[in-house]
């Protein structure tokens, strides 16, 4: 079986999933910003729609080639950093926990260029708080 096709079944499943999961987030009535299913909603079908992309158009490369690059020691350091990124969320500043998860995960995946890493982990966090808080009207975990 070709890594894509299962890769892609199991992404859509779940979309679906997801779907079916935020149909029981409870939304205020005459909520003036976006709806708490909102992001759920559209991650939901961007998930269905790359899964059942990749089911039905499938690259050339086999599970055990893909499977063994997940399992090195990059792919298991990053899967560790996005557990310790998302257990941590609610109870670090975002502005802090995304600069550090973004240095981390570039170091991890090979970036060793000083002037990426002083500059691009900043500017991802305070891009993606601002595009966040005040595009979106989202609150993010912060210390005041």
């Amino acid at each position: 079986m070709k890594a894509d096709r299962l890769a892609g079944i199991v992404t859509a499943a779940a979309g679906l999933a997801l779907a079916a999961a935020t149909t029981r987030i409870d939304i205020l009535a005459g909520q003036p910003t976006l709806s708490a299913r909102f992001f759920p909603y559209l991650l939901a079908i961007v998930l269905v729609a790359g899964g059942l992309t990749l089911a039905l158009r499938p690259g050339g490369t086999p599970l055990a080639v893909v499977i063994e690059r997940l399992l090195a020691r990059r792919g298991l350091l990053f899967a560790a950093l996005f557990l310790v990124y998302a257990l941590t969320f609610r109870y670090l500043d975002f502005r802090l926990g995304t600069w550090a998860f973004v240095l981390a995960a570039m170091w991890v995946l090979g970036s060793r260029r000083w002037l990426e890493l002083a500059v691009l982990p900043p500017v991802v966090a305070f891009a993606t708080y601002l595009l966040f808080r005040y595009g979106f009207t989202v609150l993010l975990p912060v210390w005041t």
